[in-house]
């Protein structure tokens, strides 16, 4: 029973319910209700007399255990998710400068659209895993705005294409 309470009571932080159900004091609700943070974030780094404030009451070894470990995990998925939001915004530059390079080099375009989708696809699972990653929504942004410059280019060749039959 206490495991069932344990495991409910970490599911409600993780999906970071902003009712301060379980508070009993000031602090521990200043805890759930940080404004731009959700509770993902609040576990990571939060210490055990916080969370034991928060639940209002001593926790068993079992679940001191069970909190250390989801902080453990928590704490190297933001890592993760850090990572990915830096290499979303380095793919979304490395494909805007290929794009540049690509209007004097034939064929260096294509890396530029592999780049700039590498960079969408993995800044939004860095934006999935944290939405306040900046980088990632960079990256994201940089990827598309990509994808749109080459489209407008390939239909301005289609367009170009088009005319020299008449």
């Amino acid at each position: 029973m206490k495991l069932l309470l344990a495991i409910l009571l970490f599911a409600g932080i993780f999906l970071s319910l902003k009712m301060p159900a379980f508070a009993y004091s000031k602090h521990a609700a200043d805890i759930i209700t940080k404004p731009n943070d959700g509770g993902y974030k609040n576990i990571a780094t939060m210490k055990l007399k916080e969370f034991q404030k928060l639940v209002g009451r001593k926790l068993t070894l079992k679940e001191k255990i069970s909190f250390f470990v989801l902080k453990h995990k928590m704490k190297h998925q933001q890592q993760d998710a850090d990572q990915q939001g830096q290499t979303a915004f380095i793919l979304g530059l490395v494909g805007l400068g290929l794009l540049v390079i690509g209007l004097f080099v034939p064929y260096v375009i294509l890396g530029s659209l592999v780049a700039a989708i590498l960079a969408i696809v993995l800044g939004s699972t860095a934006t999935k895993k944290d939405g306040d990653n900046k980088k990632a929504r960079a990256g994201k942004l940089l990827g598309w705005i990509t994808l749109g410059i080459i489209t407008l280019l390939l239909i301005l060749a289609a367009i170009l294409i088009a005319s020299w039959g008449y």
